[in-house]
């Protein structure tokens, strides 16, 4: 299979990256998960005195409060970044005049999202490793690491981020719009996925709804293989619901694409 859409996108992304953000960007994306860290480290400490409801561990697997919060903040990360760079690609396509010369050129779709996809994979893979190894002070302990478990759990993961980007891509192109479109969601995912809580304390018509995003299920089985010490074989059902899910998104995404394209197209002709 030619992989050329692929590589040419990859390569093209991490040139603009390497250029345009040398190091300011990475520096504020790691940051900006720090704070968060650091403020669940305070917060433990000094609001909670060093202890946690009963109820928490239940839920949440596990009584470790700082290392729960970091891990989803580490996921969240992971998701907002390469949500962001796939959903963006076609609007900035559009933006920069080269929407048209894209959609003539054969361009194979499934590649040119791929390889923005893997670019942002990537680099955000390193962000996460610079943001770990400056939590490990702040208590963040894998108490119950299942590598395994764990690498088919994040790769599940991205694909459930990629899916998702697809849906966002195509309302961001529809209504020109990135600010608010991508920040209400990023809101929304954040209050009601379990990032820093476990979705148990949200109200029922809550958890129903968060339950039917794929990333609640992602953050779920990251934080079982790698605090509550779960085999790929006990989370098999895991395993099997975020990828039905992710494949609906797709196909959802996919589908959605196509008919804005089309409408983006008589604007800009019309």
């Amino acid at each position: 299979m030619h992989c050329r859409t692929l590589y040419a996108t990859f390569r093209r992304n991490f040139i603009i990256q390497l250029r345009a953000y040398p190091k300011d960007f990475f520096i504020g994306n790691v940051l900006s998960a720090i704070y968060t860290a650091v403020s669940a480290f305070f917060m433990y400490h000094l609001l909670f005195n060093g202890q946690m409801k009963d109820s928490f561990a239940g839920y949440a697997g596990t009584g470790d409060y700082i290392s729960y919060v970091i891990i989803g903040n580490c996921m969240y990360l992971f998701m907002v970044r390469t949500l962001l760079n796939v959903s963006r690609s076609l609007i900035t396509e559009l933006r920069e005049g080269t929407l048209e010369s894209l959609m003539l050129a054969p361009f194979r779709r499934v590649q040119y999202f791929l390889g923005n996809m893997l670019q942002q994979t990537v680099t955000t893979s390193g962000e996460v490793a610079v943001m770990l190894l400056v939590c490990l002070p702040f208590g963040v302990r894998f108490s119950g690491f299942n590598g395994l478990a764990a690498l088919i759990g994040l790769a599940l993961a991205l694909v459930s981020y990629f899916s998702l980007s697809l849906l966002l891509a195509a309302l961001m192109l529809y209504t020109r719009d990135t600010y608010i479109s991508q920040n209400t969601l990023f809101a929304i995912l954040f209050l009601i996925c379990g990032v820093t809580f476990p979705v148990q304390y949200l109200p029922g018509p809550v958890q129903w709804l968060s339950q039917g995003i794929p990333v609640t299920i992602s953050l779920d089985i990251i934080r079982n293989s790698t605090l509550g010490g779960m085999t790929a074989a006990a989370q098999i059902g895991s395993y099997v619901r975020i990828a039905a899910l992710s494949a609906v998104y797709c196909i959802a995404g996919f589908l959605m694409i196509k008919k804005v394209e089309s409408a983006a197209l008589e604007k800009i002709f019309g």
